[in-house]
């Protein structure tokens, strides 16, 4: 990759495009301001990082670095243009602060994976970590982009890498699944401790955790058709499962549905299954089928109930919120129609009551703010340009409430408030 450090606009301009920045207060429509007895969702900025395609589908990251907010925004464009990216925003403002370029050559839809901030070589300073299609994995200072380690990959990572102490030896490894489905288990100093080929292209997340509540941390990965897999930390197979997945697992996410200490696997696949396994034995514990097109990302208790949920989402348009442990509807919202596709929702406090929200992005360029309780859609911003993938929440800067970060398929990403504050 190549680095392009750019200097901070002094001057921001609401509502108009700067150079080099963003366009402030939204490109699109925003909420309805015609309501005032409850939480708005209200744009903040829109980046400048536009390209002449529609299909962008990976999430940026975003967090604070030395005291400041950042989102990192993987851009892709055109096959063989220069447009190819993974771009720091300033948080404040979504001005670019640096670029990594990806070579013309290898400059794809795919071109850089969701990126992950995470402390790689334990500086107490988080490194934005990401894959890319010149088929290696780096990590980049988040301040100023430059590479601080990196390796080489058989081919191009699609999922967001793992950062934890897989391994039991009180150090982070990064892990990443490249598309072919081989699985890197990486030191900080970017050696490689061990890995794994399933042949099968992965979409899946790598997640480490827990799984089977036994003291040590293990890595479940989804290779595809392969159904989900999960590794002890020295690589050999705790347990593998295809069933009950008869297409390929598209999404996945990890989370203790039940409260029993061992931590599920829920994967969800293009066929349209919704499958939580339990993470001793990757025994099935309920299965849904929701048509096609099923994805999840957000786990948590979100109507305060003491129960965990599974915000599901399907080819259908429907936002479903399933009971974790038995993984029965406790309420469903539809919130598109004829979609395409349907990103699943973020979850987190973005209104500052000290409550989870949900915020859910609609495949037609929507994002809505949902009331986790009930499904009622609380407010919403659009813009003309379509949505395939899930929002980041965090809270860049330092109030205590996180903001959402939605990447259009256009390449631009859009940053949200709806703290009531």
């Amino acid at each position: 990759m190549r680095r392009l450090t750019l200097g901070i606009l002094a001057v921001v301009v609401l509502g108009v495009l700067v150079a080099g920045g963003a366009v402030l207060g939204g490109q699109g429509s925003g909420p309805d301001p015609g309501t005032d007895d409850g939480p708005s969702l209200d744009p903040l900025w829109v980046s400048d990082t536009g390209r002449d395609v529609g299909g962008n589908h990976h999430a940026p990251a975003a967090g604070r670095v030395d005291g400041e907010g950042y989102v990192f925004a993987p851009v892709s464009a055109r096959h063989r243009s220069e447009g190819c990216a993974l771009v720091a925003l300033d948080a404040a403002d979504g001005d670019a602060v640096w670029r990594d370029r990806i070579p013309a050559t290898n400059c794809t839809i795919h071109s850089v994976s969701d990126p992950a901030l995470a402390d790689v070589d334990d500086d107490d300073r988080p490194e934005v970590i990401a894959a890319t299609t010149e088929r290696r994995v780096l990590a980049a200072a988040a301040v100023d982009g430059s590479v601080v380690g990196e390796a080489d990959l058989a081919t191009y990572g699609y999922a967001r890498p793992a950062v934890a102490d897989l391994t039991g030896d009180d150090r982070p490894e990064v892990v990443v699944a490249d598309a072919r489905g081989t699985v890197y288990v990486l030191d900080g100093d970017w050696t490689r401790r061990w890995t794994r080929e399933f042949s099968s292209f992965t979409y899946g997340r790598p997640a480490v955790a827990d799984f089977d509540a036994d003291g040590s941390a293990e890595l479940a990965v989804a290779p595809g058709q392969a159904g989900v897999v999960l590794l002890e930390g020295d690589g050999t197979t705790a347990w593998r499962t295809a069933d009950p997945f008869e297409t390929t697992v598209t999404w996945t996410t990890v989370a203790d549905l039940d409260g029993d200490e061992a931590v599920e696997v829920v994967a969800a696949t293009q066929g349209g299954t919704v499958a939580a396994l339990d993470g001793r034995d990757g025994s099935v514990e309920w299965r849904r089928d929701f048509g096609d097109l099923a994805a999840v990302e957000a786990v948590g208790d979100g109507d305060g109930d003491g129960t965990v949920e599974v915000y599901a989402v399907a080819g259908d348009g429907r936002l479903r919120a399933l009971s974790g442990p038995d993984g029965s509807d406790e309420w469903v919202t539809r919130i598109d129609s004829d979609p395409q596709m349907t990103p699943p929702p973020a979850l987190g406090d973005v209104t500052g009551d000290g409550d989870p929200d949900l915020v859910a992005p609609t495949n037609d360029g929507r994002v809505l703010l949902v009331d986790p309780a009930g499904g009622d859609v609380l407010d919403s911003y659009s813009r003309e340009a379509s949505v395939f993938t899930h929002p980041t929440l965090a809270d860049v800067d330092g109030d205590g409430v996180a903001e959402a970060f939605v990447t259009y398929g256009d390449g631009r990403v859009v940053a949200l408030s709806a703290d009531e504050e």
